[in-house]
């Protein structure tokens, strides 16, 4: 161990006024959020100063994960009821929700608990998997051209601006979404379902449907949730299921492998943006402590090759998933809509129906009586009556607020809500029809230009429907005025004995002929209804398996119009607005499957590797790490497994997991054991936590009971490994003594002896926020947020951040034991408290000074340190807002303990910053 340990200075300091579960708890990437959930079982995510930024809860649900998503957009929330919500930062809203329950015989069991969930992303297709750039820019250079990464860059080695663009990947990827009005949100009242809130607000509607970035055309997003019982689901895109599996744990590498019966449930994941093979650490279900655990890789050749790019195949289905949610949403809005626009009038109506129809003489509806007083002038008796008793001044005011509101919300929704969402299904499911006519002769794509032409055709149908709806609309409006500006005068007059000269000079302005056509076709029946009423189930289910027969749609449509106007009999369920939208999100759902399927058959899980400590020992504490290693025709993976046994908890060892790839498919694995650091076993110092912080760094956070903690840096790869084959089939390092030159104790600056570290969390830094704006001073407060500046020493640009979260607490009480409270409903104690976050930037002088350090040395660094890329300042806005990406590594760190009275308790997470997370540098 290195002689001169690093001194950690403090970064920064947050605290929540709330108790936490602290296994629930999860800090965003990139933004200072940090979500929790209370002891009432409600998520609560809040700012690094405490601001409640959202909370929800679902009734009789109990919170069993959360992951925040890598770029900080969602938060992954499974809940015991088999369903993961994806909560949208920008919203707080619940915008996706993915089913990950397996279908069980018995319909009345509870879904399998859900025990883990990650995000992964992958870079997709031959541009990253194959052939690379290095060798287009080879050919570019014959021709005497130059390349970009991009391809996209204009300019070519001269600086003259003759650049050769990658015209075809531009093609494919050329979006004139952004070009298009944006979707306008629905009202919040009116909606019903999970989606009734997630499209009333255009921070909603933009976090949605954001288009697609230029970085991410060859990236996609995949999402990994484990359950007690073994089964994996995945779904990439964030909401776009691929399906659910049963890991295997296979005894050999081919297909037809036996397989170990039983169930494993997933603990840990990792992934590595180039490799398409992630790896997977699966435990015997339901156990605690393991004495040993199955590395499954699983490969996912979807990722590494594809007939079709994923990412834009991906992001197209996912967003027209999308867009159906918002047009049956839009079209629960046109019915409720039209529906409160004939409620009041109905009921008007059929007081003076009942009373015409009982006369013995005269008129006996309300359309001839109304009819007969236009043209004449003349009130029958039970109409004058209603007019003045029934309907009068206040019932004429009710009834237009209830008609030309509802009318002109109806002709928005339509206009504004329902038309530019089919235009934009349109313009998806023509892409989609490029791409399957583009691969029809491919059937592993998962659908076929035949299919998206039915869904056009349905979609043109329903086009034809809101256009009808619409100008049936407007009319009535414009009629409904005309007719309610007589019924006022009419009104007026009939409740007078004498008629004054402003209402004749009214009357004379009216257009009898609006009139006429309004009660003739509007006032009792609406010809909206055939749109719109609600039908019988017999009649829904005759017409659905009729269209499932008919090949076009839109002339079925036609011709059932034109029957319906000719008074014959015609398909009462087409034309209904509800009908063509389940129909459109049926076929959708079934082009959906088809290409779920076809992803799902590309996923596959390779040999199991079983690691486990000789002798026998349960792990107390695991970590995993996935590394790209290079070849000439590709990549192959090296995962990484840190363990530490529970009955020996002063060594390190690492299970070093080579699996080869070929193709997308990993070959049987190969494993080797070494350990990697040993503490003094002298001491009382032991292990709280280890995490990997890069490829060639774990980090070991240590503390000795009543003494101040500290974090153990470890070089973990040997330097001149001899590996001897064993038994167990795990190859084992000759020489097992680790090198004392690769560890390097890292101490923190403040005394932190009173404190009892139990959890340690490492994140990869973010720049795609900007940088933190600097912060005041220290405060003597402990419950408000507290920042330190870092001196320039303790500052550098470094790969990663290191969080551990800490509790405060007072000493304890004789015979108080240390460690985390369990007597909590989530294990913690009943007493208030407080959960912690906060986030701090790094200026560009103490970048330099640190470089200035690294120079003077080692001569090898010099070179490292003059190629360092320097951030550029962060934005007026981004300085304004508050918050911002993090672009340093590092540590914080949790402490939990009740205090010595029992009454106060106060979560504190504080970060740390050191030049001694440098991955390349060592002790000298």
């Amino acid at each position: 161990m290195s002689a001169e340990p690093s001194r950690l200075s403090l970064f920064s300091q947050s605290s929540f006024p709330a108790p936490v579960s602290p296994e629930l708890l999860a800090s965003s990437p990139t933004l200072n959020l940090a979500a929790t959930v209370t002891n009432g079982n409600t998520l609560a995510i809040r700012r690094a100063q405490g601001e409640l930024v959202s909370s929800s809860t679902e009734r009789g649900l109990t919170i069993q994960a959360l992951c925040w998503k890598a770029d900080g957009q969602f938060l992954a929330v499974a809940w015991d009821d088999g369903t993961v919500r994806l909560v949208g930062v920008e919203n707080a809203k619940v915008v996706h929700r993915i089913s990950v329950s397996r279908q069980t015989a018995d319909p009345d069991a509870d879904p399998e608990p859900i025990t883990y969930i990650a995000w992964a992303r992958n870079l997709t297709g031959r541009r990253h998997f194959g052939k690379d750039d290095n060798d287009i820019a080879s050919r570019l250079k014959t021709l005497g051209l130059s390349s970009s990464t991009d391809g996209f860059g204009l300019g070519d080695a001269d600086g003259k601006g003759n650049e050769l663009v990658d015209l075809p990947h531009a093609l494919t990827f050329l979006e004139i979404d952004s070009s298009l009005p944006k979707l306008s949100p629905l009202p919040v009242s009116g909606g019903t379902g999970h989606d009734m809130f997630v499209f009333s607000t255009t921070a909603s509607l933009e976090s949605m449907f954001a288009p697609l970035k230029p970085e991410d055309n060859d990236v996609v997003d995949v999402t990994v949730v484990g359950s007690r019982d073994g089964s994996l689901h995945l779904s990439i895109y964030d909401s776009f299921p691929i399906g659910s599996f049963k890991v295997p744990i296979k005894q050999g590498p081919s297909p037809s492998s036996s397989q170990l019966a039983g169930d494993f449930e997933l603990c840990l994941h990792s992934y590595h943006p180039e490799v398409s093979t992630h790896s997977l650490l699966l435990r015997t279900a339901g156990q605690e402590k393991a004495d040993f655990m199955y590395l499954v890789p699983m490969d996912l050749r979807f990722v590494s090759y594809s007939p079709v790019n994923l990412s834009l195949l991906a992001s197209k289905t996912t967003t027209l998933q999308k867009l159906l949610r918002y047009v049956k949403q839009t079209q629960i809005h046109i019915i409720n809509e039209w529906s409160s626009t004939r409620e009041l009038p109905s009921r008007f109506l059929s007081f003076i129906q009942e009373d015409l129809q009982q006369k013995g003489s005269g008129p006996t509806s309300i359309v001839q009586a109304l009819y007969h007083t236009v043209l004449t002038g003349h009130v029958h008796r039970p109409v004058k009556e209603w007019l003045v008793d029934s309907i009068a001044e206040r019932g004429h005011k009710r009834w237009e607020k209830a008609v030309i509101p509802g009318l002109e919300n109806l002709r928005n929704l339509i206009h504004q809500n329902m038309l530019p969402a089919i235009e934009r299904c349109t313009l998806i499911l023509s892409r989609l029809s490029g791409i399957a006519r583009f691969h029809e002769e491919e059937d592993h794509i998962g659908f076929t230009n035949a299919e998206i032409t039915r869904l056009v055709d349905i979609l043109s149908a329903f086009n034809l429907v809101c256009h009808k709806v619409l100008l049936i609309v407007l009319e009535e409006l414009e009629l409904f005025r005309m007719f309610s500006s007589w019924l006022r005068i009419t009104i007026d007059r009939v409740s007078s004995s004498t008629v004054s000269e402003e209402i004749m000079e009214k009357e004379a302005l009216l257009d009898p002929s609006k009139i006429l056509r309004y009660i003739d076709k509007y006032l009792v029946s609406s010809p909206m209804a055939i749109y719109f009423t609600k039908l019988p189930q017999e009649t829904w289910n005759e017409d659905w398996d009729r269209v499932q027969e008919s090949s076009a749609i839109l002339d079925e449509l036609d011709d059932q119009l034109k029957n319906e106007q000719a008074g014959k009999p015609f398909m009462r369920a087409l034309p209904n607005m509800a009908f063509l939208v389940d129909l459109l999100t049926a076929k959708a759902g079934d082009v959906f499957q088809n290409i779920a399927e076809a992803e799902k058959r590309s996923v596959r899980f390779g040999q199991a590797v079983k690691l486990e400590l000789a002798p026998t020992e349960a792990f107390a504490l695991v970590d995993v790490k996935m590394c790209l290693v290079p070849k000439p025709n590709g990549v192959d993976g090296v995962t990484y497994t840190a363990v530490i046994s529970e009955e020996n908890r002063f060594d390190i060892g690492v299970f070093e997991t080579k699996i080869e790839i070929i193709n997308g498919i990993s070959s049987a694995p190969s494993t080797a054991f070494y350990y990697s650091a040993r503490l003094d076993p002298h001491t009382d110092s032991r292990v709280i936590d280890i995490k990997f912080l890069n490829g060639k760094v774990l980090l070991a956070l240590c503390h000795s009971e009543g003494k101040q903690p500290y974090l153990l840096r470890i070089l973990f790869r040997p330097e001149n490994p001899r590996y001897q084959p064993t038994q167990s089939g795990i190859a084992s390092l000759s020489g097992d003594a680790p090198s004392s030159s690769s560890v390097r104790r890292m101490e923190f600056a403040e005394d932190l002896a009173s404190f009892v570290p139990v959890r340690m969390e490492v994140m990869e830094a973010d720049e795609s926020r900007g940088g933190v704006p600097a912060r005041p001073s220290p405060t003597a407060d402990a419950n408000a947020t507290t920042v330190l500046d870092v001196p320039p020493q303790h500052v550098l640009p470094v790969d990663g951040r290191v969080r551990v979260r800490a509790e405060r607490h007072d000493p304890p009480a004789p015979g108080c034991p240390l460690g985390p409270a369990k007597d909590g409903p989530h294990g913690l104690a009943d007493l208030p408290g407080h959960a912690a976050l906060h986030h701090g930037r790094l200026d560009e002088a103490a970048v330099a000074a640190v470089q200035r350090v690294l120079v003077a040395r080692d001569e090898d660094e010099l070179l490292e340190a003059r190629e360092a890329r320097v951030d550029e300042p962060q934005d007026v806005d981004q300085q304004r807002r508050g918050y911002g990406g993090n672009n340093a590594s590092l540590i914080a760190t949790r402490f939990t303990c009740a205090s010595s009275a029992g009454s106060q308790r106060l979560n504190t997470v504080r970060r740390f910053a050191s030049e001694a997370m440098k991955p390349s540098l060592g002790p000298k």
